[in-house]
Order: structure tokens, then sequence, then C-alpha cells
């Protein structure tokens, strides 16, 4: 038996292992995955059941609900017949690759770890594909795993270095002294102009002085990152973070602030977040001209489970946070 042959039943049997721990529709789709990945296996190496398996795979994916993750299974199951066929590996590992983010964005970590360690062997050496499975590592807690695999991200990368910065703030943060390696990183990658990487070092290094107990330095971190990203969905994402630490502290004022740019800049599901959370805020403080424009008849699609204490804070920055968003809101509407 090869590697692949091993991998893949490996993956099929950590998939079903995980349908058998859980109930209800992540019971329904790990299964389905599971036998997705034996169906590719018996194409690839010859099984008496391939007709079987095969017919049963795509039964259960389409019975899953419709959405990213059923297309993509039916994708996988498209090549099910041709896998030898020049060029199909690839494809394969990238619609791995795909997949694993979508389980990844939707929490479901076992299972992304599962599908993004096959796509490591599918793949051939792949710095991105290195990345996102120490990324899946790392939110695992499997620093050591982690470790590994940024290190293998940042050695394969030798074109454009983007990845091996990216990997190197991985690195980062699951070392022991994680500060000085994401201040390093983040001199690193203004100098090199990736602004994109230096917004990321800066929110990761945010996320660990609010962990800390420095919520004026995640705070500022948080502010500069909405400033170096590009896409208006990563500033979006930032904001509601503001917002979330603003509540922390109570001071409503700037939470409303910070949810005024994530209305303005990003997706629906996070406009729709902002849109929610700002009549609750509006409600709050007593502002009924609020609370009648952001009311809405639908039911958020996300819940901030952010702490907001009872007695709201005497020292407000929203009139700083004012300025900034409207910087970021002029910045925006700019043409190109």
């Amino acid at each position: 038996m090869n590697g692949l042959s091993q991998a893949m039943q490996d993956a099929a049997g950590e998939l079903q292992r995980i349908s058998e721990i859980n109930r209800g529709a992540r019971r329904q789709r790990a299964a389905a995955v599971a036998l997705v990945l034996r169906s590719l296996e018996c194409s690839l190496y010859g099984c008496e059941s391939r007709g079987f398996v095969a017919r049963r795979a795509r039964q259960e994916v389409e019975a899953l609900p419709a959405g990213a993750e059923r297309a993509l299974l039916l994708r996988l199951l498209l090549l099910e017949g041709s896998p030898a066929a020049p060029g199909t590996a690839a494809l394969i590992a990238d619609l791995l690759v795909d997949y694993a983010y979508e389980l990844e964005v939707t929490r479901r970590l076992p299972e992304a770890e599962a599908v993004i360690n096959l796509a490591l062997v599918f793949a051939p050496p792949s710095a991105a594909v290195a990345l996102h499975a120490g990324r899946i590592a790392r939110k695992q807690a499997r620093h050591d795993r982690a470790l590994e695999l940024y290190r293998r991200a940042r050695e394969l990368d030798r074109a454009s270095g983007a990845i091996g910065r990216l990997a190197s703030i991985g690195e980062a943060v699951v070392s022991p002294d994680p500060f000085p390696r994401l201040a390093a990183v983040l001199r690193e990658s203004i100098r090199a102009r990736d602004f994109d990487a230096a917004a990321v070092a800066l929110e990761e290094r945010a996320r660990l002085r609010r962990a800390a107990g420095d919520r004026a330095g995640a705070a500022r971190d948080l502010s500069i990152a909405a400033v170096r990203y590009v896409d208006p969905v990563d500033r979006a994402r930032v904001a509601h973070q503001l917002a979330d630490l603003f509540a922390s502290v109570g001071d409503r004022l700037a939470v409303r602030e910070a949810l005024l740019l994530a209305l303005a800049v990003g997706d629906a599901s996070q406009r729709d977040h902002a849109q929610a959370r700002l009549h609750a805020i509006s409600r709050d403080l007593g502002d009924q001209l609020g609370t009648r424009r952001w009311r809405s008849f639908q039911r958020p699609a996300l819940v901030s489970l952010s702490p907001t204490p009872r007695t709201p804070s005497t020292r407000s920055v929203a009139s700083r946070l004012a300025r900034w968003r409207m910087q970021l809101e002029s910045a925006v509407a700019a043409p190109a």
C-alpha cells in the first residue's frame, strides 16, 4: 500500500470516527465526506464494491443542504471516474484545500485537519497548503505540529516571500515569547510593503494583548490593522473585534462607532450582524432614533457573546474612533 492510499484511508477513517461521536447535521456531513474519500480511493486503487460506494457517496452528498460544502463534494465526486488523468491529482488537492477552508470557517476543525492533511499528500510541495495546514493545527492547539508546518511553508516559499511572512507570524504566535517575534515580522512586512501581512501581525498581537489584559494596546493594534488591510471584509472583521473590545469596558459610544464602520464596509453577513448590534446598543443608550433606524425583522446570522458591563464607561474614545472611521470610509469610497 503506498503513502497516498494510506493517507486516504486515514482521512476517511478519521471522518468516520468524527461522524460516530457526533449527532445530527455534523454526523451526516462527516459520514458523507468519509464516503466521498472512500469512493476516490476505490477509483484510484480499485475495490470490489467500487460502484456501490460511488452511488452511496453521491446519495449522501445530494442529501446535504445546498451550499458551498455540497458543491465542493459533488465536484470531488465528478473526478471519481478519472483520478489517473493528467492534472487530476492537483485538481483534487485544490478542491480538498477549498473544502478544508470551508470546514475551518464553520469551526469544524477536526474535520478540516483530516482533509488538509490529505491535501498535503495529494499536492506537490506547496507553501500555501502547508500554511493553511499550520493554521488549522494551531487552532487545534497542536503547537508542535503547527510549528513544523509553518517552517515547511517558510522554506517552500522561495518566490514572493509573502507566504513566508505569514508563516513567520504563525510561528511567532505559537512561540513561548511571541511579542518580539511579531514585532520583527511586522517591521519586515512594512519594509516589503506587504501591508496585508503587517495587518495580520497586528491583529494577532491585538489578540494576545487582549488576553494579557492590555486592552488599550489591543485597541491600538486593531485600529492600525484596519488601516493596513486592503480588503473591506478584513476591515469589517477588525471593526467587530473593536466593538467587542469596547463593549468589554462599557464604552458603548465607541462600540457604536466601530459597528458603523462594519456596516459601511462589510459583506452582507457582517452588515446584518452590525445592524443587529447597533439596534441593541441604541436601545441600551436610550437612543430612540437609532432603535428605529437599526431595527431589523430578520434573525441575525451571528450573535455577539461579548460581555457588556452594567456600568458604562465614563471616559469614551468615541470621538477619536469617529475620526478614524470617517477616514477609512473615505478611503474605501475614493475612486481607485
